[in-house]
């Protein structure tokens, strides 16, 4: 088993310059330095290629219009001969060490085929929205199994000949979405092991507001998601839709429900209270975080995010599963400049 791998870093960029150089300047500040630094411009009209040059990044300049981060990580991914391809998202910044934790994990096993991190509970931005959505995402990575199904681009490792094995990311996501989750999908179909390693992790770097966070989370994760679930690609028994979180959603519903019926009944206020303490019972450690991380305002504030959360995640599942039966179409794979 080798003792090193080459290793390059694919960062796909987008008017990026607000956050490149922190992404930049983490991977810079690395034990364990790459071999190459890979930043796909996909079309910016900002410094985004002035910053990435000056920290002696290789640039690929993609096409006039934008094709998205899936189509530039495939272009990086043929670009190089690097054994293990590290994506990191452009407004994502290392800890010192978490390359190297997860370059670990490859060289302990010849049958890792990919492995992902997870964001700090440090994110640059101190929006409510912000801590929220970063502090979620931080929890879940740090709460689920090690043994993943699905895989993380925004910090995260593939084996390049794994990659190619599958046909890199699917370019029918022309925008970020679920394109990574697609591709461990289809990574675990090919007897690829998937590694999540809590200990690899990342600053997030990305100013959240309220609708942008809502419109990301409905229409980037939460529709396309349940899409994959309802054409049967996965059970979705992993990350934040386990049975737990079909429970608690199940459990939100319960809350708005007796909000009215309590209105009409008074008598039943009490089942209202038994369900808002029993949400807060099934969310206490992640609620305990957000006190944590940005106390009373945070913690209030984020009850009622996340109650939102599963509201509008659930629902989304019920509009796929009524709407759309038919299997999603094979993964979609074009020739590409680069390769």
């Amino acid at each position: 088993m080798k003792n090193t791998l080459k290793l390059a870093v694919i960062i796909p960029a987008y008017n990026a310059a607000a956050t490149l150089e922190a992404c930049l300047g983490g991977i810079a500040a690395s034990i364990r330095k790459p071999d190459e630094i890979i930043v796909y411009n996909d079309g910016s009209t900002d410094s985004t290629v002035e910053i990435a040059k000056r920290f002696g990044a290789k640039v690929i300049t993609g096409k006039k219009r934008a094709m998205g981060p899936a189509f530039g990580r495939n272009v990086a991914a043929h670009s190089t001969d690097a054994d293990l391809l590290v994506f990191i998202d452009a407004d994502v910044q290392v800890h010192p060490d978490s390359i190297k934790i997860l370059e670990s994990a490859f060289l302990d096993a010849h049958n890792v085929a990919a492995a992902f991190g997870s964001y700090d509970d440090a994110p640059s931005s101190r929006k409510i929205a912000a801590l929220y959505a970063n502090l979620r995402h931080h929890y879940v990575h740090q709460n689920s199994q090690s043994e993943a199904t699905t895989f993380w681009s925004g910090f995260g490792a593939v084996r390049r000949c794994s990659f190619l094995a599958v046909g890199g990311f699917d370019l029918q996501f022309s925008e970020p979405s679920v394109e990574d989750i697609e591709l461990g999908l289809r990574i675990r179909r090919n007897e690829g092991r998937i590694l999540l390693i809590p200990q690899a992790q990342a600053k997030h770097c990305k100013d959240w507001g309220l609708f942008q966070l809502w419109r990301t989370d409905i229409f980037a994760r939460a529709i396309p998601w349940s899409k994959m679930i309802v054409s049967g690609k996965t059970n979705g028994a992993d990350l934040n839709t386990s049975i737990r979180e079909r429970i608690t959603s199940v459990v939100a519903h319960s809350v708005w429900v007796l909000g009215i019926l309590s209105m009409l009944m008074p008598g039943i206020t009490f089942a209202l209270i038994a369900a808002v303490i029993l949400f807060i019972g099934l969310n206490k450690n992640f609620f305990a975080l957000l006190a944590r991380q940005g106390g009373a305002l945070l913690l209030l504030n984020g009850i009622v995010l996340h109650w939102f959360y599963y509201l509008y995640a659930s629902i989304a599942f019920v509009l796929v599963s009524i709407t759309h039966r038919k299997p999603l179409k094979p993964h979609k794979v074009e020739h590409v400049a680069g390769e």
